[in-house]
């Protein structure tokens, strides 16, 4: 008998040792058919999946596997074969290629196990995603009160300046109307004085002391009217009302190429009308960010800052609201209704902002020393004074 020489020469077949026993023989094929089935079922469902979800990470260890797999089910294969065929040497390499497979599998594995471990497992994504929903619960209540608030400003704003010009009209005019009235019963005292004038004269000149009277007890019930109205007053977190009054200002501070910056300090909550303040917040912000915006390139600091600070000493709640601008002019002062520095101005404002702030029994104050900027102060009592 010649001795193989060839990988491919042909031995005894493996049924010879299972001495053709069909029980034997049929359960180790069927069972390699069972195995190599699932083997090559493995890797298609593999390859459905990458090609219907692209973002798979770390799809080369799946490629991996993929051949891997499939080289064991060929294995199986093969030793079918072998049961009747005895070319073992072809088996060998068939072998040698899973082997070779296995390998490689199992090194591009370890480089990409350490950032397996670091992917999120489907608890933590849900424990995430339940965390990203509420914040974006939390965020549309933040929105929606920011846009109930700026609804609310808009309201009180309009009303706050038509108060503070109509308070500004009825002094201005009181004084005339007095002076009208006054010399309209010396002309009546005169013309009585003199037999001769037509009594028409006396009907007119009593006409027009009457309607100025009346004139003047309308100026001063609308006085009355703007002096007494009332506002409601809850417990209120100021450092709150200053983020919300940053985030309404925030798209007018992007355009104007300024930074809001809000240092909230340790307060407590404070009794005060919550959309009267924040028009308080919002005056002081927006008169900063127009400050800086209006100055020239050539003299504005970069980064243009408009700070917001809180704090609370001695029994008050202190708002500071500092800027990098040009500063309050000499003479000037800025709680003075209708005197403004703005082109397009009306300086009621800060006029109005004082007025909010004296009703709450707090203080506002200026400081304009620094060569640049200003900065403006107003505190709140802890314990409301009426």
């Amino acid at each position: 008998m010649v001795a193989p020489t060839s990988l491919l020469d042909e031995f005894m077949p493996h049924g010879v040792c299972y001495q053709w026993r069909p029980d034997i023989l049929w359960l180790n094929v069927l069972s390699d058919v069972a195995i190599a089935f699932a083997y090559f079922s493995i890797p298609i469902a593999l390859l459905y999946f990458l090609r219907k979800r692209k973002e798979v990470p770390f799809p080369g260890v799946v490629y991996m596997f993929c051949i891997f797999i499939f080289a064991c089910g060929v294995t199986h294969v093969v030793s079918i074969w072998v049961v009747w065929n005895g070319q073992y040497g072809f088996q060998g390499m068939v072998k040698a290629f899973t082997a070779i497979a296995s390998v490689l599998t199992a090194i591009s594995l370890y480089p990409v196990m350490p950032k397996l471990l670091a992917l999120r497992s489907p608890t933590e994504l849900a424990e995430s995603n339940a965390s990203l929903q509420a914040e974006m619960e939390q965020r549309k209540v933040s929105e929606t009160q920011s846009l109930k608030l700026q609804g609310d400003l808009a309201r009180l704003g309009r009303i706050s300046t038509v108060g503070q010009m109509a308070t500004g009209l009825a002094h201005e005019l009181n004084q005339p109307l007095l002076a009208i009235s006054a010399s309209a019963d010396t002309a009546v005292q005169i013309a009585k004085g003199n037999a001769s004038n037509d009594p028409l004269l006396f009907e007119c000149l009593d006409d027009i002391q009457s309607e100025t009277q009346r004139a003047g007890a309308i100026i001063r019930a609308l006085r009355q009217f703007i002096s007494n109205k009332n506002s409601a007053r809850s417990s209120t977190d100021i450092n709150s009302l200053v983020q919300q009054a940053a985030r309404i200002m925030a798209g007018e501070a992007r355009t104007a190429d300024v930074q809001i910056e809000v240092v909230s300090g340790k307060i407590p909550t404070v009794v005060v009308d919550s959309v009267q303040i924040a028009q308080v917040l919002v005056n002081l912000i927006r008169n900063a960010v127009e400050a800086i915006s209006e100055m020239p390139d050539t003299d504005r600091l970069k980064p243009d800052i408009v700070k917001v600070s809180t704090d609370c000493t001695d029994d008050v709640v202190s708002v500071t609201v500092s800027d990098t601008g040009p500063g309050i002019g000499p003479g000037i002062d800025p709680f003075k209704a209708f005197e403004t520095e703005k082109a397009d101005g009306m300086g009621v404002g800060l006029s109005i902002s004082r007025d909010i702030i004296t009703t709450h029994g707090g203080t506002i104050e200026v400081d304009a020393s620094e060569e640049k900027g200003a900065t403006f102060t107003f505190t709140l009592p802890l314990t409301e004074k009426t």
